[in-house]
């Protein structure tokens, strides 16, 4: 029976990381399929978590906890009977409700041979106190859902910082296994069996994609501009700015300068830019709320030469 994991974790924490290291543990590993869900109109993790041999099914345009919930379930039966994997990793969207996922993972219909359900949540240790407060019940959900806790961005903050999320988090989820080490020193293979061996807490409340009144919308650009590093790193420095929205994430590709690509990850005060081969259309996805989308694409699009 293949068992499923759900990789879960705010806008921008670092859940691609987490499968691209779990992907990564070894070709003799379990059959493996992937299932990722992007909350915007076009997908930007699919290209990053290609192997040979995996199979990836894709859910744009929405969240599978809520308005893709029907196709989520429908794409996991497809790929039981097509692939029959071993292990079924899935990414929701940063802004999924925990809770409501692990009620359909665990109602699958038996026949389809995934059993249990283990769940993984990576956090943001530099956003965290802040998400915590602005987001409240809405992103502790999460935290609250997780067998086993993985931080990330711990070099940008400071030990005491790093104890505090810690505690946070066990104050949050108590049961929880929680992994606080560079991503490199992190053991995949302790993590998941830590993840395995905890019992995942269960309630029934819904969650949906808003908070306090305010809605997750996303844009999606394809900007052909080329530009250099420092322009691009300049340009998406400013969706810190207020009047825009509040920008939350941004990923893509852009074109650099000479046939260069872009592999760009955006979180509020963090711009990362590297370069990447493969890549044969600019594509960036911006979520947040409130956004001024028309702002956002004259800032990104405007001609800076």
């Amino acid at each position: 029976m293949g068992e499923i994991l759900l990789i879960s974790g705010f806008l921008g924490a670092g859940k691609t990381t987490l499968i691209r290291h779990i992907l990564d543990m070894g070709a003799d590993g379990p059959r493996t399929a992937l299932l990722e869900n992007e909350f915007g109109t076009c997908s930007v993790d699919d290209l990053v978590l290609q192997r040979p041999g995996l199979a990836v099914r894709t859910l744009a345009s929405g969240c599978i906890c809520c308005s893709l919930a029907g196709p989520f379930e429908k794409t996991i039966g497809e790929l039981a009977e097509t692939e029959r994997p071993e292990r079924l990793l899935i990414e929701p969207s940063g802004v999924a409700g925990m809770g409501d996922l692990l009620r359909t993972c665990q109602n699958l219909p038996p026949e389809w041979g995934l059993g249990p359900v283990a769940a993984i949540t990576v956090v943001d240790a530099e956003m965290h106190p802040a998400y915590r407060e602005d987001m409240g019940t809405f992103y502790l959900d999460q935290i609250r859902h997780a067998g086993a806790l993985v931080c990330s961005k711990l070099d940008l903050i400071s030990p005491e910082e790093a104890r505090a999320v810690c505690a946070s988090l066990a104050e949050e989820n108590p049961g929880a296994a929680i992994f606080a080490c560079p991503w490199e020193e992190l053991d995949v293979q302790l993590l998941l069996e830590e993840a395995r061996a905890r019992t995942v807490p269960h309630n029934s409340a819904h969650t949906h994609h808003h908070h306090g009144g305010a809605v997750f919308t996303s844009l999606a650009l394809h900007l052909e501009t080329p530009r250099d590093e420092g322009e691009w790193q300049l340009l998406l420095s400013e969706l810190d700015g207020p009047e825009l929205g509040r920008v939350l994430r941004a990923k893509g590709f852009l074109p650099g300068a000479d046939g260069m690509w872009y592999q760009v990850d955006y979180t509020p005060g963090r711009v990362w830019l590297h370069s990447v081969t493969g890549v044969e259309e600019s594509r960036l996805v911006v979520i947040g709320t409130a956004l001024n989308r028309d702002k956002i694409a004259a800032l990104l699009e405007a001609d800076r030469a």
